[in-house]
């Protein structure tokens, strides 16, 4: 096998129902020169089993292990174990189209030295692959740190490609989040933290399927606000720069974020909860007719007539839905003029 240029980390606790598809998702990649690293963060289940004879299929594929410490610990113990010059995190629920390494690489390398971070568009699955949504079609680049204070373009931990070395310098994943019983937003904090010393581009395709489910971390929306305050405190002190007005429009987004995890989760009134605490009225007023139009439906994922992923997942090729709430384009008129550091 030849030197990895790209090394996938995949942390993974009881996940022996989806570890082996999203093990061979990125065992599928176009790009051949990477290595697969498993991180067992103790789990109780067949997990550890199951990465083990993958890996004697596939000499790409390392299982390391250790007791519950967190997706954090997890990943950061991938990462110091691997050596490609990338790194591709993989939630490993997770699933990725064949081409999403290889259009990554081809991207980060026409915009090396500078640019450190590139990301993609996805679709949400439910535990069965049927297509829930799709993302907007985010067309963000250059020096984005404001923008992505404001809204999580990068949507996952599955999304983006690292450069090694700019994620070593931002100190890989934090664990103490978890540490202080506010876990969830680690892949944003991270994301932030390249995204402040280095330019960002995209790769406009859909290459990753980002699983939903109700027992997920992100799912967990108390928690997960807790999250977004701590990072976005520990931001706000290690970068001045970032105005009291960015960070009162994030809050106002992640509150309209959790509010669609709740309706996902089938919580109407946890739903209203949390928009009732997003803002600014104006983002509010944009989305508001798009939420009205999936309040008087049917929750897309009670039907039987959704969209499946098929086994050898070609998102790129797929004709997905337009997303439910076009965000891309109200925030393309919220930003119209603004600078896009």
């Amino acid at each position: 096998m030849s030197a990895p240029r790209v090394s996938v980390v995949i942390a993974a606790y009881n996940a022996g129902q989806f570890i082996e598809a999203t093990c061979r998702s990125a065992m599928r990649q176009t790009f051949r020169a990477l290595e697969i690293v498993v991180v067992d963060d103790g789990s109780t289940d067949d997990t550890a089993d199951i990465v083990q004879a993958l890996s004697a299929e596939d000499p790409r594929v390392r299982l390391l292990r250790q007791p519950n410490q967190g997706v954090a610990a997890a990943r950061n113990l991938a990462i110091a174990e691997s050596t490609g010059e990338y790194v591709a995190p993989l939630d490993a629920d997770d699933l990725w189209d064949p081409t999403k390494i290889q259009r990554q690489v081809e991207a980060l390398d026409a915009a090396a030295p500078a640019a450190a971070m590139a990301y993609c568009w996805w679709a949400w699955i439910d535990v069965v692959g049927r297509v829930l949504d799709r993302s907007p079609r985010w067309q963000v680049e250059g020096r984005v740190l404001d923008r992505l204070v404001e809204v999580n373009f990068t949507g996952s931990a599955s999304v983006p490609l690292f450069r090694r070395d700019a994620l070593e310098a931002a100190g890989g994943y934090d664990p103490v989040l978890r540490d202080n019983g506010c876990q969830g937003c680690e892949d944003w904090d991270v994301a932030l933290r390249v995204a402040a010393a280095h330019p960002v581009v995209v790769v406009p395709a859909t290459l990753v399927a980002y699983r939903r489910r109700d027992d997920s971390m992100s799912s967990a929306c108390d928690t997960m606000w807790r999250s977004r305050l701590a990072v976005m405190h520990s931001l706000a002190e290690r970068t001045p720069s970032i105005t009291p007005a960015v960070l009162r429009r994030s809050k106002g987004q992640f509150a309209l974020y959790l509010a669609g995890v709740s309706y996902w989760a089938g919580d109407t009134w946890g739903a209203c909860r949390w928009a009732l605490r997003s803002g600014p009225l104006r983002l509010l007023a944009a989305v508001t007719p798009h939420v009205a139009r999936l309040l008087v439906r049917r929750p897309r994922a009670a039907t039987d007539a959704l969209m499946r992923v098929p086994e050898d997942i070609r998102l790129a090729h797929l004709d997905l839905p337009e997303p439910l709430i076009p965000y891309d384009r109200i925030y393309a008129r919220y930003w119209q003029g603004r600078d896009p550091r």
